[in-house]
């Protein structure tokens, strides 16, 4: 063995253990937090911690979602059910290829070949019409344009064209709006997207937000199929966006399009919901429209990224079908097994060679 793979071994044992010992002292925490379900009996707290380091030390983190997953109430799920981030990352990654040669993740991570990719092959995305480097303004023939020359736009959305999680997205209502933010655009790539109008039917529970499907697909040796869905849903502390980490509600779907009893926020944001907080729908009663459809087309868009194993889509639905709003190869998997159900040993096989 090398000296600099010495090193490097040595590094990440050390980062190991630093996370296990994060992990430890996060466990007192945790067990203090409150319960997703209050109208069950609760385990008694030092359980609870006992479980919390015992995860800590066998996964090398916290569980941050102890408490999401109702692992705090007694006769709760059977923890060993659910995959532990770390290794549903690393098994993740290998099994989308990150870092091989012949890796197709760049064409969903950048927000501009992937509409170029997906308009390529006729599968519907929002329309990008223009995109911004460091400051200067290019059409789609990727000539240098004015940026006088979108005075005519006025409804459409500036994002960072690498960004994950919405970390910058700006609605554009004019002209005069583009250029009060100009400042914080001088440097780095941005794409123009224009505004995805939802249909009536996904308006009805939430009509401030684009409320989106994620719908996780498997592509394994050509056979495509959905491993989990769910639908985001946009609340008024969200505004225009349904992002979980701003505060929306993650709710799971029945094969039937309809979907489950409880929303849930993430646990800096609240617990979880029976109905909608502003809209007042019973989310039980409420049916995702196109939901099957939506179902099949990102199986359908999955068989074009042959390379990339598991993709969760972003998907909107719009009067005339679903729209794919984005495709995530480093998508996360704890909302779905919240929502949805463990799935710790289809994972594994979904992503075995």
């Amino acid at each position: 063995m090398s000296l600099h793979t010495s090193l490097v071994t040595s590094y990440r044992k050390f980062q190991r253990f630093i996370a296990r010992q994060k992990g430890i002292i996060a466990a007192k925490r945790i067990a203090n937090e409150q319960s997703y379900y209050p109208e069950r009996e609760r385990k008694p707290y030092n359980e609870m911690l006992k479980e919390n380091k015992v995860w800590a030390r066998r996964f090398g983190e916290a569980n941050e979602f102890y408490t999401l997953y109702g692992f705090d109430v007694k006769n709760g799920p059977d923890q060993s059910q659910y995959i532990d981030y770390l290794q549903f990352r690393n098994t993740r990654e290998n099994a989308n290829r990150v870092g091989k040669d012949d890796a197709q993740v760049v064409l969903l991570r950048d927000k501009l070949l992937f509409f170029q990719y997906m308009k390529m092959h006729g599968l519907p995305v929002p329309d990008v019409f223009a995109f911004l480097k460091d400051g200067k303004v290019f059409n789609l023939s990727f000539d240098e344009i004015s940026i006088d020359d979108l005075k005519s736009e006025t409804d459409y959305f500036l994002k960072d064209q690498g960004g994950e999680c919405s970390s910058y997205v700006k609605h554009i209502d004019g002209f005069e709006k583009l250029n009060t933010i100009r400042h914080e655009i001088i440097k780095g790539s941005f794409i123009m997207q224009r505004k995805v109008i939802q249909s009536d039917e996904m308006s009805v529970i939430n009509p401030h937000a684009i409320n989106t499907l994620r719908i996780v697909t498997i592509n394994k040796q050509g056979r495509c199929y959905v491993l989990s869905s769910l639908l985001r849903v946009g609340t008024a502390k969200t505004g225009n966006v349904d992002n979980w980490a701003a505060g929306g509600l993650a709710i799971g779907i029945q094969p039937n399009g309809y979907l489950k009893k409880y929303g849930f926020y993430k646990p800096i944001h609240g617990l979880k919901e029976s109905i909608h907080p502003d809209t007042g729908v019973v989310f039980e009663e409420f049916q995702v429209p196109m939901y099957k459809e939506a179902c099949e087309f990102a199986c359908k868009a999955h068989k074009v990224f042959f390379n990339v194993r598991a993709i969760g889509w972003d998907i909107a639905i719009t009067k005339d079908g679903p729209v794919f709003i984005e495709g995530n190869d480093n998508f996360e998997i704890s909302l779905q097994q919240a929502c949805d159900r463990p799935l710790r040993k289809e994972w594994l096989e979904a992503v075995a060679n």
